[in-house]
């Protein structure tokens, strides 16, 4: 039990550290996925107790410290609540920030062997992604496409795209299909 805990808040550590900021709600969930959101409650309080990690109570996110904080990246917030969804279709071997040059990419995963990663695209930057993907020509990775709004998907145009979603309040993923 003991055990569990502290290993719990090892990753729970690692996790913040990777995303720079999570809301309490995402870590429970990712730990949900083996079993194990029992120890997550006490790894927060214990890792800020620790002042190992920032707590805002009044929006429920953990965050590395508070200038993380107050950086921190809605469309990366909405990727995580896809990348939870995705872990529970297939395995995801590895997960990680993507570089911000890799922008409007927030996420990039390993999953059953194949690399994917996936995109945060507002309604506003519909345009400038569009013409990102026409520069970049040949990608070698299947994308997961987060949009703000189900109509921006038709006027989406990048290569090799597996699946549109949209992340609602509640952090719960809903899935589109792109029809030609």
């Amino acid at each position: 039990m003991e055990n569990k805990q502290r290993a719990v808040e090892r990753e729970v550590k690692e996790l913040i550290q990777k995303y720079n900021a999570l809301y309490k709600s995402q870590l429970y969930e990712f730990f949900a996925k083996d079993g194990r959101e029992q120890f997550v409650g006490r790894a927060l309080k214990a890792l800020e107790k620790g002042r190992d990690i920032y707590i805002n109570q009044e929006l429920k996110l953990a965050a590395v410290n508070e200038e993380s904080y107050a950086a921190r990246e809605y469309g990366t917030l909405q990727s995580v609540w896809a990348l939870l969804g995705i872990m529970d279709q297939k395995k995801v071997e590895q997960h990680f920030l993507a570089a911000k040059e890799e922008y409007p990419v927030r996420i990039v995963f390993v999953g059953d062997g194949e690399i994917y990663d996936i995109l945060y695209v507002s309604e506003a930057e519909v345009g400038i992604t569009n013409s990102l993907f026409a520069r970049k020509g040949i990608d070698s990775c299947g994308h997961i496409v987060v949009v703000e709004n189900p109509e921006s998907i038709p006027e989406i145009r990048i290569p090799d795209v597996v699946g549109f979603c949209t992340v609602k309040e509640d952090g719960e993923v809903e899935y589109y299909r792109k029809d030609e």
